[in-house]
């Protein structure tokens, strides 16, 4: 009977000891399998026409899990604070030290990055968007800009040019940038700002750019037209001159509101946009417009195009010798409506085109120079499209997740961008996405700040706010709550020198503390692949 028993224990044994092993056989199968999947680049995901839509991630823990998978996990138990010298801020474009070893293997165009440059902003065209692009990029570099008085940010539009709009500029120092509505005034910005300053602009296909001014600024309501949104569009097509009588409007709209309103705002005199309506002389109207155009080409070197904002920014990029971390972006101001995507066609087509014939003509001869300018690009434009859609997506993943107060973001403790052939690799960190999460308003803020430092303007004595946040409001100008989150204008007197490292970190840790939660995960390093570089 014992030994009965001993035998049946023996079997059992066996048999667990069997299914063990092929448990540890299909887990370890399934683990190098899930690791051929996950680890490294896969080129087939890059070579995809979208990397937008891309679920690379480099970074797996010894399951394969990604980082994002197990972020949720580990985040709410990692608290402990940053030290002291990780608090100081860095220069934004300093590379990481790892990549230093590897600057040899890459060779960049020697230039040296332009700082001047002034936007001519056109309304609904994804000016805001740029304008906060070149907001953080004159921040980082502390250039000079041209500032309305504070706090109206449209104070120059139209053509509100005197001395009283602007604050007095630091010291008598060259302007570096403007970038405010205003209608473009050639001799008037040729005065003010330096000979070598790049003229920017943005345009937008003129019938997707009429219905977003008919939404934003309500023109259904303006111009009374029953029915549907979409329905009131096609009847103002019927007779635009019936309902849009006259320009003349600002500063809070558009100059003139839907006949030709980006080549008003660009400079096209409004007594000449009345002998272009339809009806009137065909060569006359042929003659003014190419004038016009020829004008505008000769001013603006790059027109930036709305339906390929990307493939544009690149092009500035290259233009300007910036870095690929200078034109990161968050849109801005981007909206959606019912009739946005729907497809105008026949007549009414038509009836707009010949409504806004200016603009149509203005459009159409830069969006041929841009595909001209895309052609002579070289150096893999195409790839270096691909790689900034790819990590401008993370950039905007890895900022929303960690300025939400989480330790870490779903690709880790940074995003780490590796050097390539089209330019220096570079970090983006907490510093980092603070700048690139900062809106208009706040921008303009602390322009106003610095500004006003440098003219020995004191500190304001009103109405101080909540007393934990006083570090941060004795040294304010013109500091607004609503406009700057207090860690934004912390962290700008300390970058500036007016908060010394003491203060700073003392600061911070009392009013920001979830600001200073430190990631125990590695960072995430983004690089295309070989046929790229």
């Amino acid at each position: 009977m014992f030994l009965c028993r001993m035998a049946r224990l023996h079997r059992v044994f066996f048999s667990l000891v069997a299914l063990g092993a092929f448990c540890i056989l299909m887990y370890s199968s399934e683990l190098r399998s899930t690791r051929r999947r996950n680890a490294g680049v896969s080129l087939r995901q890059f070579e995809d026409s979208d990397w937008d839509e891309s679920p690379w991630n480099p970074h797996f823990n010894s399951l394969g899990l990604a980082t994002g998978e197990i972020l949720h996990r580990q985040s709410r138990m990692i608290n402990i604070f940053e030290d002291e010298d990780s608090l100081l801020i860095h220069p934004i474009n300093e590379p990481a030290a790892s990549d230093l070893s590897r600057r040899s293997l890459h060779s960049w165009p020697k230039c040296s990055p332009k700082k001047r440059i002034a936007l001519s902003k056109n309304h609904k065209v994804g000016g805001d968007t740029v304008k906060n692009i070149l907001n953080r990029f004159g921040y980082i570099h502390n250039v000079t800009f041209l500032l309305p008085k504070p706090f109206m940010p449209s104070r120059a539009y139209p053509r509100n040019f005197s001395s009283e709009v602007f604050m007095p500029v630091p010291n008598n120092t060259p302007v570096d940038m403007w970038v405010y509505h205003s209608v473009y005034d050639s001799g008037w910005f040729r005065e003010h700002l330096p000979d070598d300053t790049v003229h920017l602009t943005v345009l937008r296909e003129p019938l997707a750019h009429f219905k977003s001014v008919w939404n934003f600024y309500n023109m259904q309501r303006r111009f009374k037209i029953p029915g549907n949104a979409t329905n009131s569009i096609l009847t103002f097509l019927e007779n635009p001159q019936r309902y849009d009588k006259r320009c003349g409007h600002g500063p809070h709209a558009p100059l003139c509101l839907t006949q030709n309103s980006m080549s008003v705002d660009l400079g096209f005199p409004l007594d000449l946009n009345k002998r272009v309506l339809p009806g009137g002389s065909h060569e006359e109207r042929e003659n003014i417009t190419k004038d016009f155009v020829q004008k505008i080409s000769q001013d603006f070197p790059l027109v930036m195009l709305t339906e390929q904002f990307d493939p544009s920014l690149v092009l500035l990029r290259r233009r300007m010798c910036w870095s690929l971390q200078d034109i990161l972006y968050y849109r801005v101001n981007s909206r959606k409506y019912e009739y946005k995507k729907v497809d105008i066609t026949g007549r009414h087509r038509q009836a707009h085109r010949d409504w806004s014939y200016v603009d149509f003509a203005l459009y159409d001869h830069f969006n041929s120079t841009f595909w001209k300018k895309v052609s002579k690009a070289g150096n893999s434009f195409w790839g270096e499209v691909k790689f900034f859609r790819y990590v401008n997506k993370r950039m905007r993943e890895h900022c929303d997740d960690i300025l939400w107060g989480n330790a870490c973001s779903r690709h880790g403790s940074s995003l780490i961008v590796s050097d390539t052939k089209w330019g220096p690799g570079f970090t983006i960190d907490r510093d980092f996405c603070l700048l690139a999460k900062r809106e208009l308003v706040c921008h303009y803020s602390i322009q106003a700040e610095r500004n006003g430092k440098m003219l020995n303007m004191a500190p304001h004595s009103g109405n101080r706010l909540r007393a934990r946040r006083e570090a941060v409001y004795q040294h304010c100008v013109y500091c607004r709550a609503r406009w700057c989150r207090p860690l934004d204008y912390l962290t700008h007197f300390y970058r500036d020198g007016h908060v010394n490292r003491t203060a700073y970190v003392s600061a911070r840790r009392q009013n920001f503390p979830r600001s200073l939660k430190k990631c125990a995960l590695p960072p995430t390093v983004l690089s295309p692949p070989e046929k790229y570089l």
